[in-house]
């Protein structure tokens, strides 16, 4: 196979689409819209909380529309805003990124974790963070076969509705403090970021656990169990839509990011994508669905995925490069089941 003439054809077709309809690789009208949104999303539901939260069964629901807004706002202007594909401001460039803070993930460290490990090292054990679940999943039979692991396929998504709540109280300081992966070990952070680390999150649990308590009126226990319940609902949707593009049956799981020839068969061996013709799919899932393109130009903004999809899929074809893609995601969340289903009956 010619790598040189598949990859300059490749990275040629995609600048070719920028430059013949003559648009940005940034946010594009229905990237603004998105936006306006988000924006809408949080501060609307934000105002109808403390509107019309009279008793706890209007609280209830109008809490948890205001949480999912935030869902919203990470796979949809935090992922893209912290891979710098929005805007070339600097200060709004910049502003973009600490909307992950807002919703209580450290900006700095995500992108640490998957700008830097994630997409240098897909499905590589040790150095990809999507594949570290507390030992309590196996992702790869590179990986340790445990007990109970037997279990996994019945327990899974169980583990992944504490996804958010992991996150937020546990993962980041884990990160900063007790590295888990390979490339984060013996790596000095700046002091400003462990500051905005403890800043940002208590910010975050001020203002959605306490200011509910003291504005509203509602005890501790009900904001508290309102917010854990909500985060069980946040965290089984956001940890689907994120782990169903790698640790499948069709994907490759390396040993090294060196194993392949060129990054970009690295990238076809280990993505596969999901839900091209799904409306609601290409609005929701912030272009993670059309993976492989994303991990081929993650500088481009995701509304631009879909039209470069096809762009490249007869260029893999070409060149005898296998394009993985499920129809649906319930096509993807079957492949995922079944592929740690098969790892935790069998150990190798």
């Amino acid at each position: 196979m010619n790598t040189d003439a598949f990859k300059k054809e490749l990275y040629q077709t995609i600048n070719l689409y920028f430059d013949k309809n003559g648009i940005s690789k940034l946010a594009n009208d229905q990237m603004k819209a998105k936006l306006v949104i988000a924006g809408v999303w949080w501060s609307g539901s934000l105002i109808l909380l403390y509107t019309f939260s009279a008793t706890p069964f209007i609280f209830v629901p109008l809490y948890g529309l205001h949480l999912f807004s935030h869902l919203f706002i990470m796979l949809n202007i935090s992922h893209d805003a912290n891979h710098f594909a929005i805007v070339d401001n600097g200060m709004f460039k910049k502003a973009l990124r600490y909307s992950l803070d807002l919703c209580g993930i450290n900006s700095y460290m995500w992108r640490q974790l998957h700008n830097h490990q994630h997409h240098n090292n897909m499905n590589v054990l040790g150095e990809d963070d999507g594949l570290v679940a507390r030992g309590l999943l196996r992702f790869t039979r590179h990986d340790k076969h445990r007990f109970v692991h037997k279990f996994q396929h019945l327990y899974l998504f169980l583990v992944y509705s504490l996804f958010s709540l992991d996150y937020i109280f546990l993962k980041d300081f884990e990160c900063f403090f007790f590295p888990f992966l390979d490339g984060l070990k013996g790596k000095k952070h700046p002091r400003i970021e462990y500051v905005k680390l403890f800043l940002f999150k208590l910010g975050y649990v001020g203002y959605v656990i306490v200011l509910p308590i003291y504005f509203l009126g509602f005890s501790v226990g009900l904001v508290i169990a309102a917010f854990c319940f909500w985060h069980l609902f946040i965290g089984i949707v956001g940890a689907i839509i994120i782990q169903v593009e790698h640790p499948l049956r069709a994907n490759e799981f390396p040993t090294s990011r060196n194993e392949y020839e060129d990054y970009i068969y690295h990238v076809f061996a280990t993505t596969s994508d999901h839900s091209y013709n799904s409306l609601f799919g290409n609005w929701f899932y912030g272009g993670l669905n059309l993976h492989v393109i994303h991990h081929l130009a993650p500088r481009i903004c995701h509304t631009h995925y879909r039209a470069l999809t096809a762009e490249i899929r007869p260029i893999a074809e070409k060149y005898g490069v296998t394009y993985k893609a499920n129809n649906t995601i319930f096509d993807a969340i079957k492949e995922h089941y079944l592929h740690l289903r098969n790892l935790g009956l069998q150990k190798d």
